[in-house]
């Protein structure tokens, strides 16, 4: 069993909005890189680029539960990062107004190196705070350009 990276942000926008800005390729731009290519299907597979990475990232879109789920699996390309699996879920906030969005990346094997990982979970904090930035203010913000 590989070790986990999560996450939990409640946010002041409906469920439907945090699912568009996941789900499509202008919200991804908007709150993690602007280097996007990206189509809203099931099945389909999703380039990230960054500046200072030596490579992309691409990651098959495994499901798309219009306000509730977004799901993918990474298909290579960063080390260690090969049948990793990102989730996205989102459900009305139960403790007051808004959305409660929990963020899960799992799979990741044993062997990769211990900062290695925990640079990568810092990561995806600023990620997610950044989506709930984005979300909160309206303004395009990207974390990593």
């Amino acid at each position: 069993m590989g070790r986990e990276i999560m996450f939990a942000v409640d946010v002041d926008a409906e469920p439907k909005a945090v699912f568009d800005l996941v789900s499509t390729e202008s919200g991804l731009k908007s709150f993690w890189t602007p280097d996007v290519d990206a189509r809203s299907e099931v099945g389909s597979t999703a380039r990230f680029g960054f500046e200072k990475a030596p490579m992309d990232i691409r990651m098959r879109i495994d499901r798309l539960e219009p306000g509730s789920e977004v799901a993918w699996t990474c298909v290579g390309d960063f080390p260690y990062w090969d049948g990793t699996q990102v989730r996205w879920t989102m459900a009305p906030n139960p403790d007051g107004p808004g959305t409660r969005v929990t963020f899960s990346h799992t799979g990741w094997p044993a062997d990769q190196p211990e900062y290695e990982y925990a640079s990568v979970g810092f990561t995806w904090g600023q990620i997610v705070a950044r989506l709930r930035d984005v979300l909160e203010s309206g303004r395009s913000d990207p974390y990593l350009h």
